[in-house]
């Protein structure tokens, strides 16, 4: 989490960001301005999981501009999330499927403000870098460990980075396996 405070960009003090724009083009730009404002957010802060009503119950600073009296509402607020799940930056939590259509029921979602397949890379060269390739690592290191605390990926959510290491393993440069609760990891070089 960083320590400096999040800058938010011009566009969020105009008071007609924080409707939803009737026209369909003005709506597309508005909502990949949106997408942008949560990503950035979420990376700021290494947030994983929002949870919609806590942040409109809480008046989250995200999604309520006190400045200029404005704040989205939650079916704005869902629509928006849809669009970026439908982007594949982000997954209903408790949907059990982030394509599911009843969607009136989704509260909570997984911010991913990088695709598992960018985690994979960075993840992939660090394993490389350090010369952990053919060496088993358990996923608390790769999440927790010394190693790899200087790293954007210390302390990344763990469905993210199970995600991540799917797509290491379709591209045969890893393989997990698990023995009671602990989830290890063998890095391959190809």
């Amino acid at each position: 989490m960083s320590n400096q405070v999040f800058q938010f960009p011009p566009y969020y003090q105009k008071e007609p960001f924080f409707t939803i724009q009737p026209i369909l083009n003005t709506r597309k730009k508005q909502f990949q301005m949106w997408q942008d404002l949560i990503l950035q957010y979420c990376r700021h802060y290494k947030i994983y999981e929002l949870d919609i009503n806590e942040s409109i119950k809480s008046n989250s600073v995200l999604f309520n501009n006190e400045k200029i009296n404005r704040k989205l509402s939650r079916e704005a607020l869902k629509s928006i999330i849809d669009d970026i799940i439908e982007n594949g930056f982000a997954e209903w939590v408790d949907s059990g499927n982030s394509k599911e259509k009843d969607k009136n029921n989704n509260n909570r979602v997984l911010i991913m403000w990088r695709k598992p397949d960018e985690w994979a890379s960075h993840i992939y060269k660090w394993v490389t870098d350090c010369g952990l390739l053919n060496t088993v690592l358990t996923v608390w290191e790769i999440q927790n460990g010394d190693d790899s605390k200087k790293q954007e990926f210390h302390q990344l959510n763990t469905t993210i980075l199970m995600k991540a290491l799917k797509v290491l393993e379709k591209q045969s440069k890893c393989q997990t396996f698990s023995q009671d609760e602990n989830v290890g990891v063998k890095f391959f070089s190809i």
